[in-house]
This record gives structure tokens, C-alpha cells and sequence, in this order.
């Protein structure tokens, strides 16, 4: 720790700074609280964390809400709660920060302020979810989204910790945006293309969703009801399936060149290119396809 302050950067003066709420309390809670949607608490993490011990001088206190109506709920501390109920399990309560809080809104909020804006320690998907229950604008428009394209995000396995479509395939929140940006009718039409060829999958991968969305932005032949369009989802239906995602993406990201910082534009080149050399069993010729999807544009792609 410096003795001084480094660098040129002009500071508030102290009249200048708002002080928002007051001191938490160091208290005793019990040793059992529980959160609203924790995070998954990783039982590797906690062995790697005891392997030499439990440390006073290392692990500070856990956080807890204290609500209006005297409700406590565990804001941050999980795996150092599961940690001390290892290291002292006779214990009934454990050592906690407690501060007040006014609602729920607020309690999400300030968990993602505290595990992504100020120590980036929790996942973009755990933030997510909290955004959505702090009700913040971006992510519940988001959410609305999730739930038009019939997939889901999953931050926790506890109750309410998977938002959007909850019944729908798992997501990442950074490949469905990006597939959004493609058109938000494309990212659902990307999305019921990729299901119906894995039905019973549980998660889609982010890479080749997007690059499906890439097809239907560039190619509007592919989503026109032609017969074009009629072959293009009968080949991923009935073909690719033959195959997992991952191996699809893999494989047709090669095929597509696999261009640094084009990893879908490279899926969706590799996808049109080799769809527009096969002829499917009473569907149109290839002569036909490249016709409709000529090779400057697939090209494009990835240029």
C-alpha cells in the first residue's frame, strides 16, 4: 500500500461528494442465512480455499441485507459462509456486515454492482439475472427478448436464478445480443432453425445461432417461403443434426475460413458454401442455389 497518491487525475473535493445511506453494522447473523438467487457456490473453490486453512487475517465478513420489515437476506459471501460452517462446525452464527436496504430492486442492484462493476468476479449471466430482478431498463428490454425467441439465461441453479423463456434452451447473454444485432427477426428465426435441428438440447451454441442469424440478414432468399428457403431448413433440420453443435460450428468455421474476430461470419460462409453445392432429394438443384446465392456475397462474409 502507498504512502502517497500517484498520478494527475483532478479529485471531487468533499463538498462536491454525495454520501449515499449510512455505516453497515458488524453483527452476528446466523451461520444458515440464505440469499435471493446466490450464485452456484463451487464446492472446488471451497477446498481450494481451506487447503491451508481457515485464515482470519484473509476472509472478511460476508454481507447482509437487512430490509425494512427486519428481513435479512445474504447479499455477498456464499463460499465464505460454506468455508466457516467447514472450519467451525459447531458454530450457530457467523461474523457479517450488515447494511439496510429499501427493496428488492435494490438488493439485485448492488449485487451486481458488487461482483461485476467493482471486483468482475461473478459471471455476465449472474449479472444479467440480477440486472433483470433490479429491474435495470437494458436488461429487462433484453429479457422481453429472450422470451419473444423462446430461450432462456441461467445465472443460478436456485429458484428464479433463470430468467427470459424459462422452459427454453440456455443461452449465453453475450451471444444472444450479438445475434440481436443481426435483427431481432433474424435472431428468432436463427434460433427456431438451430432448435429444430437439436430439439432435446438444453443449450444453444452462441457462435453458430449468430451465424445462422448472419444467413438470414444476408440472404433473404433463405426466409422468403421459396423453395430455396424450404431446402435450406429441411438440410439443417435432417443433415447437420447428424452431428452436435459444437462439431458444426467447429467444422464449418474452418470450412468458412476462420477469420480472427469473424468466428460467425466463418461459420455462416462455410454453411452457405456448402449448402449451395448439394442437391437434396426433390428439392431444387445446386445450379439453382448458387444462382440464388451467389459466391461474391458469401465471400463477403468474411471480407
Amino acid at each position: 500500500m502507498s504512502k502517497n497518491m500517484t498520478g494527475k487525475a483532478k479529485l471531487p473535493n468533499s463538498a462536491s461528494i454525495t454520501i449515499h445511506g449510512h455505516p453497515g453494522q458488524d453483527l452476528d447473523v446466523s451461520v444458515d442465512i440464505q440469499g435471493e438467487i446466490n450464485r452456484n457456490t463451487d464446492s472446488k473453490r471451497v477446498k481450494k480455499y481451506l487447503k491451508d486453512g481457515w485464515k482470519w487475517t484473509l476472509y472478511s465478513r460476508i454481507i447482509v441485507a437487512k430490509f425494512p420489515n427486519k428481513e435479512m437476506l445474504l447479499l455477498d459471501g456464499d463460499h465464505r459462509r460454506h468455508m466457516y460452517k467447514l472450519a467451525f462446525p459447531e458454530a450457530e452464527t457467523i461474523p457479517a456486515y450488515v447494511i439496510d436496504v429499501d427493496s428488492m430492486e435494490e438488493y439485485h442492484k448492488l449485487f451486481y454492482e458488487i461482483n461485476w462493476e467493482k471486483r468482475k468476479s461473478a459471471t455476465k449471466e449472474e449479472v444479467f439475472v440480477q440486472q433483470v430482478k433490479a429491474k435495470i431498463a437494458e436488461a429487462v428490454s433484453t429479457n422481453l427478448k429472450l422470451i419473444s425467441c423462446g430461450v432462456s439465461v441461467c445465472g443460478s441453479s436456485d429458484p428464479g436464478g433463470t430468467v427470459g423463456f424459462t422452459t427454453g434452451p440456455n443461452v449465453t447473454v453475450g451471444a444472444f445480443r450479438r445475434t440481436l444485432k443481426r435483427g431481432e427477426k433474424e435472431a428468432k428465426l436463427a434460433i427456431d432453425t438451430v432448435r429444430s435441428a437439436w430439439p432435446t438440447d438444453t443449450k444453444l451454441q452462441g457462435e453458430l445461432m449468430e451465424a445462422v442469424a448472419v444467413l438470414y440478414k444476408t440472404f433473404p432468399v433463405l426466409s422468403d417461403g421459396s423453395v430455396v428457403d424450404a431446402d435450406f431448413k429441411n438440410w439443417f433440420s435432417k443433415y447437420l443434426s447428424m452431428y452436435n453443435q459444437h462439431m458444426v460450428a467447429s467444422d464449418y468455421k474452418s470450412r468458412g475460413g476462420r477469420v480472427h474476430h469473424k468466428h460467425a461470419e466463418s461459420i455462416a460462409r462455410g454453411l452457405i458454401m456448402d449448402f449451395r453445392r448439394i442437391q437434396l432429394v426433390g428439392g431444387t438443384s445446386a445450379s439453382y442455389k448458387q444462382k440464388k446465392l451467389p459466391v461474391a456475397k458469401c465471400n463477403g462474409l468474411i471480407e
